[in-house]
């Protein structure tokens, strides 16, 4: 039987980088990893994080002739629905990298700190002390099931959020499994182009009506286009075949290769923290809206986790659901608002049909340059933005060019998406406020929905989804 300060369950971004800054500041750290190190990440090979998050949260970029680095660019517009209107959606330099490798660089640097790594170590579950707090963690070895005790136990495991979901009903942290409605699946098709000519760069591009992409690929390949869908892959593929490649003039390609992954997309968790544990990364469900991309966008739950966590244990204090509560209430505050806000909005968006949007792109609406151009940072609508994205739907009402189903949809993604925000401002600063302000998140989250109310009926019932 070992003791460490910390243990932590998944070897990927979040978990590495969580265990080199908490291993930095001096604490025995331990992260279990399921896979053996040569399968870590392997689900796709080129992911993108911007250079401004990656210097924020001490995440070094590689130089330009690294096998680490495969590209970089800066940041991709929005495209309308018939690839019509470009709008700037980003002005961040983004670094496109070998995710297995960055990520085993990133252990490679927790290692030296001092993390130890178990590698081909599947979780099994948490230990509970007679007080129903977590104190350590089972794993599965060649050798057999094997105990480890800790201060923390943090769950870094993704999507299957395999620790979190051992915790009780009675846990203030949500035990649930994710199901398909809320996560995207996607795919990833690596092009090369019939005409050699084209600039893959001039391609670059972000179409929120299909949710999917344009990037650039590296390794030889002219461009990378993904494609998001929640239920399955299948539907996915589905929009791209009879939707974007209908509707978007796109040059003549030859599919190279497939690579297919999955991120959530959900509400982040309501709490993070129980009495010695805390859930971080994917498994809280910490990835932007727009995108669906978490690398970077957990770390700054991670970031506020390391000040707290270290805080407390240096003063020999116990990291109960009490002494963390601050976690929760500074995260909701710092970015939460900001994301889950976002959520109701885009989804009265994407509902809308094609030639709608295509109206909005035409006349600034809702994606204006001013908007768009500052997604990096969140939504962050000002109350004249609001009445001019009003002023411009009613007029496109008039005109016929929207329908009232569309802007009712609109106007209720707005209405919810201010209530989103001044729910988060409100979220409790201690525990005690805690169970009355969930009812209240409840409700409104069941009266939001989830990204899988946009889907398109015809493809669901094509592909028999109920």
């Amino acid at each position: 039987m070992a003791n460490y300060d910390i243990v932590i369950v998944g070897a990927s971004t979040t978990g590495c980088w969580f265990a080199e800054k908490m291993a930095s500041n001096g604490f025995r750290v331990l992260v279990l990893e399921k896979e053996l190190p040569e399968n870590v990440s392997r689900a796709y090979d080129i992911f993108h994080m911007s250079e401004p998050e990656m210097n924020r949260f001490d995440l070094p970029i590689p130089d330009e002739d690294s096998p680490l680095r495969e590209f970089s660019f800066n940041g991709s517009p929005m495209c309308s629905p018939y690839g019509t209107y470009r709008k700037k959606a980003g002005k961040s330099k983004i670094i496109g990298l070998h995710k297995h490798d960055y990520i085993m660089f990133m252990a490679d640097r927790a290692k030296e700190k001092g993390t130890e790594f178990v590698y081909g170590a599947p979780f099994v579950d948490l230990i509970f002390n007679d007080k129903g707090a977590v104190v350590g963690a089972k794993y599965e070895t060649k050798e057999g099931i094997k105990e480890v005790y800790s201060k923390l136990v943090a769950d870094c495991s993704g999507i299957p959020s395999v620790a979190r979901r051992k915790l009780p009903d009675t846990s203030y942290v949500e035990n649930f499994k994710l199901d398909p409605v809320a996560i995207l699946y996607v795919i990833l098709y690596y092009f090369e182009y019939a005409d050699k000519s084209i600039n893959p760069r001039e391609l670059d591009s972000f179409f929120m009506q299909y949710k999917s992409w344009a990037a650039p690929a590296g390794e030889g390949y002219d461009g990378l286009f993904g494609i998001g869908g929640c239920f399955s892959y299948e539907y996915a593929e589905e929009v791209y075949n009879t939707q974007f490649m209908k509707n978007v003039t796109f040059p003549e390609h030859t599919v190279k290769k497939v690579e297919k992954g999955m991120t959530p997309y959900h509400r982040s968790v309501y709490s993070f923290v129980e009495d010695g544990f805390i859930v971080m990364g994917d498994a809280a469900f910490l990835t932007k809206p727009t995108c669906g991309e978490g690398c970077t966008s957990s770390l700054v739950q991670g970031e506020i986790a390391v000040d707290v966590i270290t805080k407390l244990l240096n003063k020999g204090e116990a990291l109960t659901r009490k002494n963390m509560w601050s976690i929760n209430k500074r995260y909701m505050v710092a970015q939460g608002k900001e994301f889950d806000s976002m959520r109701p909005l885009l989804m009265g968006l994407i509902k809308m049909n094609s030639d709608e949007a295509e109206y909005l792109f035409a006349n600034d609406v809702i994606f204006s340059d001013k908007i768009l151009g500052g997604m990096d940072d969140g939504l962050n609508l000002t109350t004249a933005d609001i009445i001019d994205m009003v002023k411009g739907i009613i007029k496109g009402v008039v005109k016929k060019k929207i329908s009232t189903v569309s802007i009712a949809s609109l106007l209720k993604g707005l209405r919810q998406s201010d209530a989103v925000t001044k729910l988060y401002d409100a979220y409790p600063e201690s525990v005690s406020g805690y169970l009355e302000w969930k009812e209240k998140a409840d409700a409104l989250w069941d009266e939001i929905g989830t990204l899988a109310d946009t889907c398109d009926p015809e493809i669901m019932k094509k592909l028999g989804i109920q």
